[in-house]
């Protein structure tokens, strides 16, 4: 009859006895012990085992096949004999799941193998045995059985091998993998993600959304305050402040509901990904449910707006749009500056800035009145790169009002002396819009300088990117039609036109009368 593979032992010492049955001692005459294991009296009382005593053991001994040395899997520290059995019988399912397929005896031999080591790593770990199903379904698959796979590194393998998509669009999910999805999901094994996982992480993430703006304000107050106790001179208490800043969180960004919806189709591609290789069967991202993730609406600076902002800092909407006689104050203010022809270009056609920054003289026809939009240069971290428009309906051709024709004529002047100074330290980018070396703009740089010009004016804050909104707005109150605004902007379809814009019809429908050239231009004095 074989041995059974399950006993009970325990780490009792006894010594170790000569021929004539005598303690063997050490070199300081002490007697040497040995463990007695399975053979401690102690286990028994009488015929039956002593629940007090010693702890249940199992040592399998698993045949690899042939030529393969056979393997020993043993564990200890068990409290009963039926839960040893229960582990001795889920093992040798385990490694029976080669014989199942019909595979060549080497191929099988391998498997066992990977098997075996899961096994021996589950039992170093005191971590539970790997499920039957998930081990057969695995070698079914041919995938691998040793390592489970985690959510964080299947997301780390899917972003490295993205290759043919934007480098805007890859640093977009960089971010959310990095700063979300990682941190909440990482060390979840691939294929035990669930759906309540991902609501789980979206909810913490809307919490922190509603919590960063008031942290955000308390480290305003607080730098505020350090600045009024240097300015009074009281030393002691900018010191005491200063430790309080430090210890306080820094400035972030809260993930709005738009947000956490492109944070969930982050996820839900690269579980799409994961579904096409067979590494999963269910894409939960696709199944967690959340709230919608409106495009925000475009809001006009009202003189309320502006005078509540005035008094509180407070702005309404993120994306908040300029009057025409707003717009016209900044060009005039802008009037001089190096990049006065190109922030009009974008006030006056609501070319997005990357599409500004890249265009090319070849591009531009100023006899027919047009712009050819066929590239952009686009910011990543602060590193930039050329690529093609946003979207296909981003590559357009734009109409170009008389005064804008003017004033493009104007700095196109300006840049050949420019480049006449230069010499040969001229760097011949082809731009319309350049340093004083003719090398390309940052486009960081471009909106620094646009918020400093805005708020040397006096104005209420926007973005660069929303004089791009004006302009749409603008065009829309003035009566043109919604499809040719939409054409105008490079959008894809007329419903994001129509899904951003229409908040500021009533409000801007009788503030212009004519186009958006007009609107503009009856409110700017003309620029030196």
């Amino acid at each position: 009859m074989a041995k059974s593979p399950v006993f009970k032992k325990c780490g009792c010492r006894g010594p170790v006895l000569d021929a004539a049955g005598r303690p063997k001692l050490d070199a300081v005459g002490r007697p040497v012990l040995r463990r007695l294991g399975s053979g401690c009296p102690q286990l028994r009382t009488g015929s039956r085992w002593n629940p007090k005593h010693g702890s249940w053991h199992f040592q399998i001994e698993v045949m690899m096949g042939v030529g393969q040395p056979r393997q020993h899997l043993t564990q200890g520290g068990i409290a009963s004999s039926g839960e040893a059995e229960q582990a001795v019988d889920a093992i040798r399912a385990l490694v029976a799941v080669p014989d199942e397929l019909e595979d060549a005896p080497e191929a099988a031999a391998n498997l066992r193998l990977e098997i075996v080591g899961r096994i021996r790593k589950s039992l170093k770990d005191k971590a539970p045995l790997p499920e039957l199903e998930e081990i057969r379904k695995a070698a079914k698959l041919g995938q691998p059985v040793l390592h489970k796979l985690t959510v964080g590194e299947w997301l780390t393998e899917w972003i490295g091998a993205k290759g043919r998509i934007s480098k805007n669009t890859v640093r977009g999910y960089q971010i959310h993998i990095e700063k979300y999805l990682i941190p909440h999901l990482g060390r979840i094994p691939l294929d035990r993600l669930r759906v309540a996982h991902v609501h789980a992480m979206i909810a913490v993430i809307a919490d922190d959304a509603e919590t960063i703006p008031v942290e955000n304000a308390a480290r305003r107050d607080m730098e505020t305050a350090v600045k009024v106790a240097r300015r009074s001179g009281d030393r002691e208490t900018a010191r005491e402040l200063r430790e309080k800043l430090a210890s306080m969180p820094p400035y972030r960004k809260p993930a709005n509901a738009a947000t956490r919806q492109r944070i969930r189709a982050t996820l839900r591609t690269a579980l799409t990904a994961a579904c096409a290789q067979q590494l999963i069967t269910v894409n939960v991202a696709a199944l967690a449910e959340l709230e919608s993730g409106k495009r925000p609406k475009a809001l006009v600076w009202t003189p309320e707006r502006v005078e509540r902002w005035r008094r509180t800092g407070e702005v309404p909407s993120p994306v908040m749009v300029w009057t025409a006689e707003q717009t016209g104050a900044f060009l005039q203010r802008a009037a001089g500056h190096e990049c006065f022809a190109l922030f009009h270009l974008i006030a006056f056609t609501g070319l997005r800035r990357g599409e500004a920054v890249g265009l090319r003289w070849v591009d531009v026809d100023l006899g027919a009145n047009t712009l050819h939009v066929t590239r952009q240069i686009v910011q990543i971290d602060w590193e930039t790169f050329i690529t093609p428009p946003k979207s296909e309906a981003g590559e357009r051709d734009v109409a170009v009002d008389d005064r804008t024709v003017a004033i493009l004529r104007t700095h196109r002047k300006e840049q050949a002396k420019a480049r006449l100074a230069a010499g040969e330290d001229w760097v011949d980018s082809g731009l319309v819009f350049t340093g004083p070396d003719g090398a390309e703009l940052h486009p960081g740089w471009v909106s620094a300088q646009f918020r400093l010009l805005l708020r040397e004016a006096g104005l209420p804050p926007v973005r660069l990117h929303d004089l791009r909104h004006g302009a749409a707005t603008l065009a829309l109150a003035a009566g043109i039609d919604i499809k040719v605004v939409q054409e105008m902007l490079g959008h894809s379809s007329s419903t994001i036109t129509r899904d951003t814009y229409t908040s500021v019809f009533d409000e801007l429908k009788h503030a212009a009368a004519g186009a958006i050239a007009n609107a503009i231009t009856a409110a700017t004095p003309p620029a030196a």
